[in-house]
């Protein structure tokens, strides 16, 4: 049996756990992208997002890997930067979360956090960045 899923198909559906589980991060998916696109006016970024964590969760191994697929990106800050953490690390998605730290804060970014929102700032919106004078 094959079921598709806009452009993705998962063969070989058998009726076990992990699939179970598989369908219901999709489902926690699509209400994580529909949260994105609301408070991010529908940014381009989000699709990118939806794509690969879709792929993440369709090649799943287990469910702890399908936890860690739905979480926030992890970074770290290794003494002299900050650095993305785990192998399913989504830049576009580190770039809106660090967004919405600076929104919800309420004050600026930490040195090291404002130095790798800036990176991804520069990485997706080359042009934007480089019209207002960010080098």
């Amino acid at each position: 049996m094959q079921i598709s899923i806009g452009l993705f198909r998962i063969s070989e559906i058998e009726n076990d756990k992990l699939t179970v589980e598989r369908m219901g991060a999709l489902l926690t998916l699509g209400s994580k992208c529909r949260a994105y696109q609301k408070e991010f006016n529908n940014n381009p970024l989000i699709l990118h997002i939806c794509e690969k964590k879709v792929e993440f969760i369709l090649q799943a191994k287990s469910k702890s890997d399908l936890k860690e697929m739905l979480a926030p990106p992890k970074v770290r800050y290794n003494g002299s930067s900050i650095v993305p953490i785990g192998k399913f690390h989504i830049e576009e998605e580190e770039l809106l979360i660090w967004s919405l730290t600076s929104l919800w804060s309420g004050g600026p970014l930490s040195e090291p956090g404002y130095k790798r929102y800036m990176k991804l700032f520069k990485k997706f919106y080359p042009e934007m960045a480089a019209e207002i004078g960010i080098n």
